[in-house]
């Protein structure tokens, strides 16, 4: 356990500095063009990158849970929090790209248990504008999106039996369990610099010992509802005039 838990701090401590790398990049690139105008590929890397963090509800669906079907009674009574992190980019009016890591915790109950577990989720995402879809080259400052996507996720779980002679039952994942994610949501354009979404997203594991339990009904899954809020990197209106100076045309990057 001890030689598992320092490799996942190896790891995530790459990755973190990995993330933190690319930001930096990300940001600095405003800061290259005043000693020396980039490449054409570089500056159209560089455009449309986005990073959003965003916390809000968990809720899990499976054997150990009672309000699957009253959704105000799920939120109320068995639903818990997480938070997390995106790094987008946008690669046309339509589609974009995205990774993004959750960490957060579920909890359940039925007549016998209840159980509480706690995820990290790693997923890569898809998401179509569907306003863009529908009325091209609009100037709107409101935009529903749908969302599709592949990940991985680890949990530590500990089932809790409401008879005091049964003891607790503890499922720790030994290796990241599958999952796939599927999900709507909406953006609000602040100004050119920032957006607010409202999303809500459904993950489907292969998985059915989340809970603690292995009953009759089929896969467990669970969902996040979450409040997010968007920094738009290098997507900041310039005055023409540096346009000019710089020998670059002036048209603002068209975004979401």
């Amino acid at each position: 356990m001890e030689k598992r838990a320092k490799r996942q701090n190896i790891f995530f401590l790459i990755l973190w500095n990995a993330i933190l790398l690319l930001l930096i990049l990300l940001i600095q690139g405003n800061a290259f063009g005043q000693y020396r105008k980039a490449s054409p590929k570089l500056q159209g890397w560089m455009k449309n990158w986005s990073i959003n963090i965003n916390g809000g509800k968990t809720t899990f669906f499976g054997d150990v849970s009672l309000y699957d079907d009253e959704f105000s009674e799920k939120l109320r009574k068995e639903s818990s929090w997480a938070y997390g992190f995106i790094l987008s980019r946008q690669m046309t009016p339509v589609i974009g790209i995205s990774g993004q890591m959750i960490f957060g915790s579920l909890v359940g109950t039925n007549s016998k248990s209840r159980f509480d577990a706690d995820i990290m989720e790693y997923s890569f995402s898809m998401t179509f504008n569907l306003l863009n879809i529908l009325i091209p080259k609009n100037d709107a400052h409101f935009f529903p999106y749908l969302k599709f996507g592949l990940g991985q996720f680890k949990f530590n779980s500990t089932l809790s039996y409401n008879d005091p002679n049964q003891d607790d039952r503890v499922v720790d994942t030994d290796s990241p369990e599958f999952l796939y994610l599927l999900g709507a949501g909406v953006f609000y354009k602040i100004n050119h610099t920032f957006d607010i979404n409202l999303e809500i997203t459904s993950r489907m594991i292969y998985n059915d010992r989340l809970d603690g339990t292995k009953g009759n009904k089929d896969y467990d899954y669970y969902a996040y509802l979450s409040l997010g809020l968007t920094y738009k990197i290098n997507n900041k209106p310039r005055d023409p005039r540096y346009f000019r100076k710089m020998g670059m045309k002036s048209k603002l990057i068209r975004r979401r």
